[in-house]
């Protein structure tokens, strides 16, 4: 699947200090896609360069083409996203 970034995803790996390489490895083999709000949520665990592992999760309009990632944001509260199954 081929995406786009929206201008406040790209704003918001810059001030997340997220990689686009990160996004890209999620996006390509995310480890879980969710329904939220009419966008798919593809999310994936990574450990980032402090040594912590984050889930990062990225909010994805796949109604278009190409899909356009609308946000994206880490967080280190992982039990309270993760779905199990």
């Amino acid at each position: 699947m081929n995406f786009v970034l929206s201008n406040h995803a790209k704003e918001e790996l810059a001030r997340r200090d997220i990689p686009l390489e990160v996004l890209e490895v999620v996006l390509a083999a995310p480890e879980q896609i969710l329904e939220e709000d009419d966008l798919s949520v593809f999310q994936a665990r990574y450990a980032a360069t402090n040594g912590k592992t984050y889930l990062l999760r990225a909010y994805v309009n796949s109604s278009v083409e190409p899909a356009r990632v609308v946000t994206v944001y880490r967080t280190s509260k992982i039990e309270k996203y993760w779905r199990p199954g």
